[in-house]
């Protein structure tokens, strides 16, 4: 582990001990990669702060159960994604009335209109890439999502990952040769 991510580890263990303004420092350094995150789901900015600050927050109460095995931004991310789709699910299951839909929301549902084959075609081709992502290795796979899933640049990958620009580039390319690979021999 590098000397980044152990001094996020460090940092960790620090607020467990009980220095709560140790947890400043993390939230300063991972902000903004938690408000990308969350822009990627919600357009207002009153609602990305408050996504935001409820992600840091469920972040600390679950801070024991980070193990340092993996990357702290990595599981920091993973949280993010995850408080933002089910915002998103919860969102989408309240059925918000059509008139209360921000502009960009209508714009985006009516810009697609899919027809049942559409449809059918669409979902097995993501089926046979989530099986193509989860076949590949997962630091391809992980790479290959944050690019193309998350929109993320390579600059913001390779802070949160903590490799160069260049390696990350090769592990997109991997991940596209594989996921080519996989994808010609199970649509033949």
């Amino acid at each position: 582990m590098d000397n980044f991510e152990a001094s996020d580890k460090q940092t960790v263990e620090e607020v467990l001990e009980g220095n709560r303004k140790a947890y400043s420092r993390l939230v300063n350094k991972h902000a903004p990669m938690v408000f990308h995150v969350v822009r990627r789901f919600i357009k207002t900015e009153d609602e990305v702060e408050e996504l935001a600050q409820q992600i840091f927050v469920k972040t600390y109460e679950r801070l024991e159960t980070f193990d340092g095995k993996s990357k702290f931004s990595s599981w920091l991310y993973v949280i993010s994604m995850n408080h933002c789709r089910d915002y998103v699910k919860n969102v989408r299951r309240k059925n918000k009335n059509f008139s209360e839909m921000e502009s960009h929301e209508l714009r985006d549902t009516l810009g697609h209109t899919v027809t049942p084959d559409h449809e059918m075609e669409n979902k097995e081709t993501n089926l046979i890439l989530y099986e193509g992502l989860v076949s590949i290795t997962p630091d391809y796979a992980e790479a290959f999502l944050m690019k193309y899933r998350d929109g993320l640049s390579y600059k913001e990958i390779s802070e949160q990952l903590n490799v160069t620009v260049n390696a990350l580039k090769q592990r997109v390319h991997r991940a596209r040769a594989e996921l080519r690979e996989f994808m010609n021999t199970k649509m033949v």
